[in-house]
């Protein structure tokens, strides 16, 4: 994610994202965290207060594996929901420019390479190896 989007979003989500750097993912992965933050703002701005929510505050947004990986404290279970879908499209969201991608694998021995959730176009121009 480049310095502009990840400022855009933490201006947009600073209540949810209170400390910098703390998004380490491709640009193709920018719209599905800006709907996931959108998601829970909307959420938590109508429910705080009149529930046991916690406010959320998110850690650490990485690709782990291929896909994102998420660390936040609080919410509650639409939270986690809300966490778990987003983690679940990021495995079909090419992370380098968001298209509709899969996961593939840096060598032919998937155990030890490096993996990645790519489109077809990327996977091809960086010599990635498909995992089916």
């Amino acid at each position: 994610m480049n310095n502009e989007q990840y400022y855009e979003l933490h201006k947009k989500y600073s209540e949810l994202l209170p400390e910098e750097n703390i998004i380490d993912c491709g640009k193709g992965l920018y719209e599905i965290i800006d709907e996931m933050l959108a998601a829970i703002k909307i959420y938590q701005d109508a429910n705080l207060g009149t529930s046991s929510l916690i406010p959320t505050v998110f850690n650490l947004l990485e690709i782990k594996y291929g896909c994102l990986s998420i660390t936040y404290s609080g919410g509650d279970d639409i939270v986690r929901r809300i966490v778990d879908f987003t983690e679940k499209i990021s495995y079909k969201t090419c992370e380098i420019c968001g298209k509709i991608g899969e996961l593939y694998c840096s060598s032919k021995w998937m155990k030890w390479s490096d993996k990645k959730t790519l489109c077809n176009e990327h996977a091809a121009r960086m010599l990635y190896y498909t995992l089916t």
